[in-house]
């Protein structure tokens, strides 16, 4: 989840170079600059940046074309379509593409069908676009897009691309900059994209940055190369290991393993990009069987009390159902003999924690459900769901307390989707461990957290009101924020 108002998001793109030509893509020559020695990769991923009065709960937009000048080297084979929204601490994959080596000048990045659900936490209605939205209400518009691509040619740039070398590049869209008062958008090179160098790999194979909840269907398995296609439509080929950990329930593979894998399975995948643009399997989580049909969505309410309790979901993804689309808001109907589980794969342990019923349902949380056969389509979508996968959700607070003895934190001022629920969510608890990334902290670990910081936690939330109270997020990463929400 994304707990914030009116930004979310930010793009980061990540150049890797080195004399390995292992992704095909798109290669182009640098006119003006030195006869290249060699070819180079250049990764390109998606990363976050946070607003007020407005909560961003997702960010749709296509991103059409990403070109070097001078040659026109263009590092987007085709367009890649977003969530912003999904960023604020994962890293999306946008390419992986060879070019020359050689010195660039600029960069021109466009976009294209931008899609925003709000929650307007105005007291007053809001018109976008010719359309309203009540206060307390969430709505998916589609705003103007003002200007729809910018130069970057400042800052960074000359970049020089050299062989037997990694080069990275952070660009990063800020979306208090991005979304104008009339919530329009507009790209403008220094307020709403910025861009920096990325620390070098050691090697180019190893990583250089995380791609997690990967959401898709796996195409192909050829020995430890498992071709996935996304819920987005994209391709990816991804290289398992002997560190790769599989999350299967045992209903579905009783021996949780890389023989668990068959084509046509939905599945949520956390990856490593590598220095050379390969992508390393970290952990694979089975979501269903082939040809089901599933939606990843955020749960905006709950009402567990009923005869058949039900959630309102923010779809955000889904696959093999072409009649349900990305911001609308379905009702989805858990009735018993539901199944409920875990689908992150590693997560710190968390007291109280338990996702087994309905009882643990709660806003905020992301999950991956599948689609009934009584779906009902439209402006007001509802199906019934025989299966629940909790994800990780991702939110941003203020440290309010830190506790040393069990590496755990309580963070606060939380955004409007948390403090406008039923009950209302003013504090939650984050849960660490060894396991758990800490970036942007110094040194990177617990002890570097204090009182007052903004964090973006990311991981599975729980409904742990009844044993602390208030809801935990098991934290896989944790990241130092120079702002909340």
């Amino acid at each position: 989840m994304y707990m914030r108002r009116i930004v979310i998001a930010g793009i980061g793109l990540v150049a890797g170079i080195s004399l390995c030509g292992c992704v095909a893509g798109s290669t182009g020559q640098s006119s003006s600059t030195p006869t290249p020695t060699a070819n180079a990769t250049v990764n390109l991923v998606v990363t976050d940046t946070p607003p007020t009065e407005i909560t961003v709960l997702s960010f749709q937009v296509q991103i059409t074309s990403a070109v070097l000048q001078p040659g026109n080297v263009s590092l987007l084979p085709r367009p890649v379509t977003v969530d912003l929204a999904q960023l604020v601490t994962d890293t999306g994959f946008l390419a992986s593409t060879v070019i020359d080596s050689g010195t660039y000048t600029s960069m021109t990045m466009t976009l294209a069908n931008p899609q925003v659900t709000i929650e307007n936490n105005r007291p007053s209605a809001i018109t976008v676009a010719g359309q309203t939205c009540a206060a307390g209400a969430i709505c998916t518009i589609v705003p103007a897009l003002n200007n729809a691509s910018v130069t970057i040619s400042s800052g960074v740039f000359p970049v020089t691309v050299a062989a037997n070398s990694t080069t990275g590049l952070n660009l990063d869209l800020s979306i208090p900059d991005l979304l104008q008062s009339d919530l329009s958008v507009t790209l403008a090179n220094g307020t709403s994209i910025n861009l920096s160098v990325l620390p070098q790999p050691s090697s180019s194979s190893s990583e250089q940055a995380k791609i997690d909840n990967v959401f898709g269907t796996i195409s192909s398995i050829s020995g430890n190369q498992i071709g996935i296609t996304t819920a987005f439509g994209d391709s990816l080929v991804l290289t398992s290991s002997s560190a790769t950990t599989y999350n299967y329930p045992t209903s579905v593979c009783s021996t949780a393993g890389a023989s668990c894998l068959s084509v046509g399975q939905v599945v949520t995948t956390d990856l490593s990009l590598l220095g050379n643009g390969a992508l390393s399997l970290n952990a694979i989580s089975y979501a269903g069987n082939s040809g089901a049909q599933e939606v990843k969505g955020l749960v905006l309410s709950t009402d567990t009390a009923a005869a058949v309790p039900t959630v309102q979901l923010l779809v955000q993804r889904s696959i093999n159902v072409s009649s349900l689309t990305p911001g609308q808001i379905a009702t989805v109907s858990l009735p018993s003999g539901t199944k409920y589980a875990v689908g992150t794969a590693v997560y710190p342990g968390t007291s109280g924690a338990s996702f087994s019923s309905a009882l643990d349902l709660l806003t905020g949380q992301e999950l991956v459900v599948n689609v009934g056969s009584n779906l009902v389509t439209g402006s007001a979508p509802s199906f019934t769901a025989g299966t629940a996968y909790l994800e990780s959700s991702q939110l941003i607070g203020q440290v309010a307390s830190v506790n040393a003895a069990n590496s755990s934190l309580t963070i606060n001022g939380l955004s409007g989707l948390l403090t406008g629920a039923r009950p209302i969510i003013q504090q939650m608890g984050v849960q660490t461990a060894a396991t758990t990334d800490f970036i942007g902290f110094s040194p990177a670990s617990f002890s570097a957290v204090s009182a007052g910081q903004f964090v973006a936690a990311k991981g599975p939330l729980f409904n742990t009101v009844g044993s602390s109270g208030y809801p935990t997020i098991s934290a896989i990463q944790l990241r130092k924020r120079a702002a909340g929400n």
